[in-house]
């Protein structure tokens, strides 16, 4: 029984937590995504990175020039993402996708 209250407690305090670290998670992919302007360079977009505390993945293999990444919420159960689509070495766009 006493297992149950403590499985129940932990869910209550889960419950508690969760939305607080959705609105930060998400709130940071949004703020990361309203700082890329096109046409900065990618080595400009991975500082940025880097400052934000975010985690890019670059394709490092790419034979047509074109490239897209994303920086997407953990916390978010439905996807909530910054994609940002380049050519070359600099970004085009980058806009929030939530599906």
């Amino acid at each position: 029984m006493k297992i149950l209250v403590n499985l129940i407690q932990l869910g209550v305090v889960l419950a508690i937590l969760y939305p607080v670290y959705y609105v930060w998670d998400t709130g940071r992919v949004e703020d990361f995504c309203e700082l890329i302007e096109p046409g900065i360079s990618v080595s400009e977009l991975q500082l940025l990175a880097d400052e934000q505390s975010v985690t890019l993945n670059m394709p490092t293999d790419n034979e047509t020039g074109q490239w897209m990444t994303s920086v997407e919420s953990s916390a978010s159960i439905d996807r909530f993402a910054c994609v940002i689509i380049g050519a070359v070495d600099s970004v085009a766009t980058a806009r929030l996708v939530t599906e």
